[in-house]
């Protein structure tokens, strides 16, 4: 069972995709689609609607902050301040 896994990194390596930035990227967008979600939520629920690009913005920002800090609420909070002042 082990042997699966280790054929997939190297089915991935040879086709020149490192594996980190794969799973790095799978992660990205998991953070990114709960962290809409949740945002979409946030104004839905105060009968507003968000400016163009500010939940796309601030959600890769949140998943470039996480990957850099490795730390969710710091992540938020840098980003959440970014969005606030404009970006």
């Amino acid at each position: 069972m082990r042997l699966l896994p280790a054929l997939a990194a190297v089915g991935l390596l040879s086709a020149g995709i490192p594996v980190a930035s794969k799973a790095e990227s799978m992660l990205d967008q998991i953070v990114i689609n709960k962290c809409s979600s949740a945002m979409q939520a946030d104004f839905d629920q105060a009968g507003k609607t968000p400016p163009a690009g500010l939940i796309q913005q601030t959600c890769s920002c949140v998943a470039q902050q996480l990957v850099e800090t490795r730390n969710l609420d710091a992540a938020k909070a840098i980003c959440t301040e970014q969005a606030q002042s404009g970006m």
